[in-house]
């Protein structure tokens, strides 16, 4: 956490771990998403709105849309700084954006919009008023101002579909799969299909919960030149849409 964790803008500083590299000691797709969550976190943790409010108010954020394009992977060992601030909470949404640097390389630009729910219900409510009101916004530009208009169209019937097994550890305190884990079947269901596996840009929209009782999904994909649209489904159910640029 840097000194100036108070201010609007947050930064967190790491390095790229042996875990969160592929084969190629390359960053994975889920390894970017897991250090950008981890600075979301850590930064409403400082407000009594991160993984605190869980256990405090039995409250939580969801992410709902998030794009990200991505200039390069990181790769093991190099030094990472994840900068993030509010972007503005209005009613149960929270909107934020991230940027991930190596060094003074700018890699990756990210914006997301989160909902906030009450965990026993699972429905949305309003962020507290005393905690919306002390939380800064920051100024710097957004990168996808428009994220609240994104809107996907599935991959036809007949595109191919990747089934990728869950494990205990892909979910998280909300008792849903975690939205790092929604990432990693993409990138192993763009392996298996010869697709490329380090998109340059990923939007998506989370629709419904993943239940820790689910043992698999399926991704279909569908490429259409230099862009793709993905469906993350378990039988009849959609969780999450998509699409990802070459």
């Amino acid at each position: 956490m840097s000194p100036g964790a108070m201010s609007e803008v947050f930064t967190l500083e790491s390095a790229v771990s042996y875990w969160d590299v592929d084969r190629d000691q390359v960053m994975t797709l889920a390894g970017v998403f897991k250090l950008l969550q981890e600075a979301a976190i850590k930064h409403a943790d400082v407000y009594g709105l991160g993984a605190k409010a869980m256990t405090a108010l039995g409250e939580s954020w969801v992410l709902n849309r998030i794009a990200v394009e991505i200039a390069r992977y990181p790769r093991y060992e190099e030094k990472v700084t994840v900068r993030t601030w509010s972007a503005g909470i209005r009613g149960f949404r929270g909107y934020r954006d991230l940027r991930l640097y190596c060094g003074d390389e700018l890699v990756l630009r990210a914006s997301t919009l989160w909902l906030y729910i009450n965990l026993r219900t699972k429905s949305l409510t309003r962020v507290p008023g005393d905690l919306a009101e002390r939380f800064p916004v920051g100024q710097a530009e957004v990168f996808r101002p428009d994220l609240d208009k994104l809107r996907f169209e599935p991959p036809a019937a007949g595109a191919a579909a990747t089934e990728v097994s869950l494990r205990y550890s892909d979910f998280d305190g909300n008792a849903h799969l975690n939205n790092t884990a929604y990432l990693d079947c993409l990138q192993t269901a763009l392996s298996r299909q010869a697709l490329p596996v380090r998109p340059r840009a990923v939007e998506m929209q989370f629709l419904k919960e993943v239940s820790p009782g689910v043992a698999a999904v399926q991704v279909a994909l569908e490429r259409a030149g230099e862009r793709g649209v993905f469906a993350v489904r378990s039988g009849a159910e959609l969780h999450a849409q998509g699409a990802v640029g070459f």
